[in-house]
């Protein structure tokens, strides 16, 4: 699919219509998949379009962040931190790969990113480009 197709897609698909240049996250990767496209590519358009990406699904930004004050009295699953840890790199872990954690353990990206907060493992690498 060329670029310019993808951006008429986000185009049309932003749900801008209030024209806030504003383009969701799940509404990115969403796109993505029924293009058949990287997330990447859905960010690279949204940057061309001047379209901002928020509303993180693992709460990295654009939603209300836990911080670890929230987060005092969560009790982060075993499975789930186990799985965290399991799939750092350099000590981080990538986008891609906490979704991947949220589908084996079978629970929301949010409770990931969470869990990371909890854990201090530093979520890197958006799939969107947004962060390194």
């Amino acid at each position: 699919m060329d670029v310019e197709e993808i951006e008429r897609v986000v185009t049309e698909e932003s749900g801008d219509a209030g024209g806030e240049g504003r383009l969701a996250c799940a509404r990115a990767r969403g796109i993505a998949r029924r293009l058949g496209v990287t997330p990447e590519e859905v960010g690279d358009a949204a940057d061309r379009l001047s379209l901002r990406i928020v509303d993180c699904q693992m709460g990295c930004f654009g939603s209300k962040k836990a911080t670890h004050e929230d987060l005092d009295n969560v009790q982060v699953p075993e499975a789930l931190a186990e799985e965290i840890m399991a799939s750092l790199v350099d000590g981080q872990l990538p986008c891609a790969a906490a979704f991947e954690v949220a589908r084996k353990v079978k629970v929301t990206p949010r409770e990931v990113g969470d869990a990371a907060t909890k854990l201090q493992v530093r979520i890197s690498k958006c799939q969107l480009g947004c962060f390194p």
